[in-house]
């Protein structure tokens, strides 16, 4: 049932997260997911019912492919999203998905009144846009792609959103604050846009959650994150070893290439490459520094100008500088610890594969004494009742004549 806006206010608010990516959208789209019972129990709905829907529903809503393929299953998974949102006779709806940030503004429009008449609220996450930068990139290359990271900041900063394809639409359609709110503020009030700011990758995701909960109304307390991580940055060499596998591992491994590297290479395989290694982190290069700090100063002055509702502190974003001591250009890794890496990638891949073959070695096992135990299950049946040709078999084997 649809609710209605009642006297002293909206009966329901729907609270679209949309964006953006590497800004804590996977850690809260995990930490929904598992919590949409809790969240159910108190109260607010998340309207997706199976892994992965989220993308599916904001791929139909932008009339968009991925990777060169679109899935027809997608088809009209927007609508049964939104129809969900409308039936909920709850007072909070919440929907996270970091692409929703890339839409234009016909697209922003038809999401709000898809939802209406409930009160369409639009987040939007934040971070030094050096880290930004150095995030983007990574998750490109977790995405098959093996372009260097200072030419992926070199068109960037060169050419903004012309930048070559897919990067500039990629990075400065869904990552500028500025641009994508802009959008959105034509589908909302501005009073109804918030940007909710962070800290650095790599630590705790609790203000993340904090901020976000106290933001859409959600009871904390009433949820379970613990033992869901935050993504981590890759190290320097981790990400160049990746680049440099994608090469050849890309094109051989096609459509499989998300799950297979997902499942065996990223975070655990490349986490044993960094045990061989150290964690190095990534920085910006040295040319961009002063830009990227700038431009984040102007981002938040433009955002503190806007009357957007802020969930944090602007001076987050220009405080939280990308790492510089330490840090390490992919393109300056030494050949040898690209050497050592790749060594510790390979043995865990290895003992993996050890302990796969250890398995379906067990599995043909049980399946062959599956079959044992039927045989002797027929051989015990057929000794209960014995067929004459078996008693006339057995009388020959112990010198008796038949009758």
């Amino acid at each position: 049932m649809r609710a209605l806006v009642g006297e002293h206010g909206p009966e329901k608010r729907v609270w679209l997260h949309v964006g953006a990516p590497t800004a804590g959208d996977a850690f809260l789209q995990r930490a929904l997911w598992a919590n949409r019972l809790r969240l159910g129990d108190a109260g607010v709905c998340y309207p997706v019912t199976a892994p992965q829907e989220d993308f599916a529903a904001v791929m139909d809503l932008r009339e968009m492919s991925w990777g060169g393929h679109r899935d027809p299953s997608w088809d009209g998974t927007w609508e049964r999203v939104a129809g969900r949102a409308r039936d909920w006779d709850g007072g909070t709806v919440v929907l996270s998905q970091g692409l929703l940030g890339g839409a234009s503004k016909k697209q922003a429009a038809r999401a709000v009144a898809d939802l209406e008449p409930a009160e369409v609220h639009v987040v939007f996450a934040t971070r030094d846009l050096g880290w930004q930068l150095i995030l983007d990139w990574q998750e490109q290359v977790r995405h098959t792609h093996s372009i260097t990271f200072e030419r992926f900041v070199d068109d960037l900063v060169a050419f903004g959103i012309d930048a070559p394809e897919p990067y500039g639409e990629m990075f400065w359609g869904l990552h500028d604050p500025v641009r994508v709110l802009a959008t959105w503020a034509t589908a909302v009030p501005k009073e109804r846009v918030h940007v909710l700011t962070l800290p650095p990758p790599g630590g705790s995701p609790a203000p993340l959650w904090t901020r976000f909960c106290a933001l859409t109304g959600i009871d904390a307390g009433a949820c379970d994150i613990e033992g869901i991580d935050a993504d981590e940055p890759l190290s320097a060499v981790e990400a160049e070893l990746l680049r440099r596998l994608n090469v050849r591992i890309a094109p051989a491994l096609g459509a499989d290439y998300e799950r297979m590297v997902g499942d065996h290479l990223v975070g655990s395989g490349l986490a044993r490459a960094a045990d061989e290694t150290g964690r190095t982190p990534m920085g910006l290069p040295e040319r961009h520094r002063e830009w990227a700090a700038a431009r984040t100063r102007e981002t938040a002055a433009s955002l503190r100008a806007s009357g957007y509702d802020v969930a944090g502190d602007l001076a987050d974003l220009t405080t939280a500088r990308t790492p510089v001591e330490a840090a390490l250009l992919p393109g300056d890794v030494p050949e040898e610890l690209v050497a050592a890496a790749a060594v510790g990638a390979v043995a865990h891949l290895l003992e993996g594969l050890a302990r796969t073959n250890e398995r379906i070695g067990l599995a043909h096992l049980h399946g062959e004494m599956a079959e044992v135990r039927q045989n002797l299950e027929r051989l015990l049946k057929a000794a209960e009742a014995p067929s004459p040709v078996l008693r006339r078999a057995a009388r020959r084997a112990t010198g008796r004549r038949a009758p």
